[in-house]
């Protein structure tokens, strides 16, 4: 159910850009610096002291509706992401890296200001499905919250039909494994680097 919700909602969003005036569309893809760091953890908080980053890639569609030189930009994303975790070396729990990884559908809602139609100044709220996730191989999809919010800030370039823009993105999940009495709240921070073509 949540994953029709939130393929409506981007469905939407994206029908409703295409009838306004002044739109533009196209598709995007990046790459990306990614990390995971995990808070309030109940069980071996110890375990992931520590926090390194993986390359994320992005891929899929937006549109942008432009008004008297602000914008709304609504946007179907699909993203790869993760992180790796080690645990703190100074304590007796043995040492180790976890690696996990995310497969998500993401849909962020971004406004601003654009700048002699140049320079974009944005930001917005990111609805952000969970399709896969997996730590050392292990589906950890079941304990993880399925839908939630998170948001995007950065800047863009348009350069003619060329799109450019760096963004900074978090979007925060709750872990829970009622068998280990395991829980903790996880984040998921991106530098996100995309190249867009407008088709239209």
């Amino acid at each position: 159910m949540k994953n029709l919700v939130l393929t409506i909602f981007a469905l939407v969003a994206l029908s409703t850009a295409a009838q306004a005036q002044f739109l533009t569309g196209g598709l995007k893809a990046g790459v990306g610096s990614s990390s995971v760091s995990v808070h309030d953890v109940t069980s071996n908080p110890a375990e992931y002291a520590n926090k390194e980053s993986v390359t994320s890639y992005h891929a899929g569609a937006f549109a942008r509706v432009n008004i008297l030189g602000f914008f709304i930009q609504p946007e179907a994303i699909f993203t790869q992401t993760g992180g790796r975790l080690e645990s703190n070396p100074n304590t007796s729990i043995t040492n180790r890296v976890s690696d996990i990884k995310f497969n998500r559908l993401d849909v962020p809602i971004m406004a601003g200001i654009s700048i002699a139609n140049l320079v974009r100044i944005q930001a917005g709220p990111v609805a952000s499905n969970l399709l896969s996730a997996r730590q050392e191989g292990q589906s950890i999809k079941s304990f993880m919250s399925g839908s939630d919010w998170g948001y995007q800030a950065g800047i863009g370039l348009d350069i003619q039909r060329l799109t450019v823009d760096v963004r900074y993105e978090r979007i925060n999940r709750n872990y829970s494994d009622p068998s280990l009495q395991s829980n903790y709240d996880l984040a998921n921070e991106q530098i996100l680097l995309s190249l867009g073509l407008k088709l239209f």
